[in-house]
């Protein structure tokens, strides 16, 4: 979890993008009450879709609106620690003794009561999640998210500690996948296997998102795991990016089934990773954010080979995060962001081949933090 120093520093920060005449700011949106507010139900609870609104006064308190499920039954209650919110006000929606009423309907109508009473004029809130009902509480409404996706773009510490625990749960997958992968085996059993491993480097219930795809299915790109049977010879796509409270790892490798790789796998293989190498050479503050594309485009060119996706993009709390690492960006590269580099060639007769890293970018150059084998066997 993000720390209540690194929320309250990102608070700070927010606080100081608005224009002198908003009066306070609405977040309504899952990714952004974590990032400002440490609110975060986790994924495999009753609670998961309980719903949270943070009220950031320009002079006053921080609110965190939310259930009595996620906040206790106290009408009013003291934040938990780890909140930066100065104060939690809960609505009761089920306490099993009356019918439940609509969850995310008696928060926001808390949420209304509020901004009446307080007579807030102009309000800031990422205009695409936030409620008709709220919106019509107030004189006029101006967009913060672009604002908040800004501020995403580069990593405070506690983030990047978050960061790290899910590139260490990927980490735990790529490990397992070289004693677990076996021909005749589903994908869907496989992905059963390796997320019991990951689970135990996570020690926190997390959403096991991934491309884990083998043979003509890796040949298409990728995909979820399902019902196919992995055969002798298959090249399967490992592109693992777990959310681990949040936010995401995502590292990359493809391994033969049954441990033989062709003379054809290895040199597609070998094409992927020196694609790899030229793009992270370039990995530093002030690299155009089209470089990657370019590079790895030019990589493959010269085997008849194609780019047909990003070169990579930032990660976090969603995906993709920007910058996107695209031939038609005009972004430039930044200290203090986290970026992944994932080249990949497709529709060959046993698959395809991707293979990717995360990188925190530093002021001279960049910091790996995945540390996982590449290799097909």
């Amino acid at each position: 979890m993000t720390t209540q120093e690194g929320a309250r520093e990102r608070l700070a920060r927010f606080r100081e993008t608005l224009d002198s005449d908003v009066e306070a700011a609405l977040i309504c949106r899952p990714e952004h009450l974590l990032y400002l507010g440490n609110f975060y139900p986790l994924p495999n609870s009753l609670n998961l879709h309980g719903s949270g609104y943070l009220l950031i006064e320009r002079d006053g308190p921080c609110t965190l609106f939310t259930d009595n499920w996620l906040a206790g039954d106290a009408v009013e209650t003291p934040p938990q620690d780890s909140s930066p919110a100065d104060l939690v006000l809960s609505a009761t929606w089920y306490d099993c003794v009356k019918p439940a009423t609509p969850r995310g309907a008696v928060v926001a109508q808390l949420v209304n009561e509020t901004l009446e009473k307080k007579k807030i004029s102009r309000l800031a809130a990422e205009t695409a999640f936030l409620p008709r009902q709220s919106a019509a509480c107030v004189d006029s409404v101006v967009d913060c998210e672009p604002t908040l996706l800004k501020m995403r773009e580069r990593k405070y510490p506690d983030e990047l500690e978050v960061i790290r625990a899910g590139v260490r749960t990927a980490e735990a997958v790529h490990r397992a996948s070289r004693e677990l992968l076996e021909p005749g085996l589903r994908e869907i059993d496989y992905y059963g296997q390796l997320v019991a491993r990951a689970t135990s480097e996570a020690s926190v219930p997390f959403v096991m998102m991934c491309d884990l795809a083998s043979g003509e299915r890796a040949a298409g790109g990728g995909g979820a795991p399902g019902e196919r049977i992995i055969e002798e010879g298959d090249l399967v796509i490992h592109d693992i990016f777990p959310y681990v409270r949040g936010y995401r790892g995502d590292i990359t490798n493809t391994l033969v089934a049954g441990g033989n790789p062709s003379n054809e796998q290895t040199e597609l293989f070998e094409l992927v990773a020196a694609s790899l190498d030229r793009a992270e050479a370039l990995l530093k503050p002030g690299t155009p954010a089209s470089a990657f594309s370019e590079a790895i485009i030019d990589t493959f060119a010269s085997a008849g080979e194609e780019l047909v996706h990003h070169a990579g993009h930032a990660i976090g709390l969603g995906h993709p995060e920007a910058p996107e690492l695209v031939l038609e960006s005009d972004r430039i590269i930044e200290s203090g962001m986290v970026l992944t580099l994932e080249p990949g060639v497709y529709g060959k007769p046993t698959g395809g081949i991707r293979l990717e890293h995360d990188y925190l970018i530093t002021d001279d150059g960049f910091e790996r933090l995945s540390n996982h084998e590449l290799g097909l066997a």
